[in-house]
């Protein structure tokens, strides 16, 4: 029997079963998706509502560092998640 696989979920360190569009993290209950080489991770920029440790493009949803100033993947302005 092949044995499972699990990615770490990006904002509680939890174990997700990855797959191809969304995932939910059974632990905190994320809902994200990565790019096709699982580098990036996406969130719906719309309905934040966890603790997430970057900036969020308020166009595509890219997670990123918080010393950027525009989004690397489409030009969109960011939001800082600190509260």
């Amino acid at each position: 029997m092949p044995e499972k696989r699990f990615i770490e979920c990006p904002f509680c360190s939890g174990l997700v079963e990855p797959r191809r569009g969304r995932m939910k993290c059974p632990e905190c209950h994320a809902v994200f998706t990565y790019d096709d080489r699982l580098e990036s991770i996406i969130v719906d920029p719309h309905d934040l509502r966890l603790p997430i440790h970057g900036t969020v493009c308020t166009r595509c949803g890219l997670v990123q560092s918080e010393k950027v100033r525009r989004c690397g993947h489409c030009g969109g302005e960011l939001v800082s998640t600190k509260q």
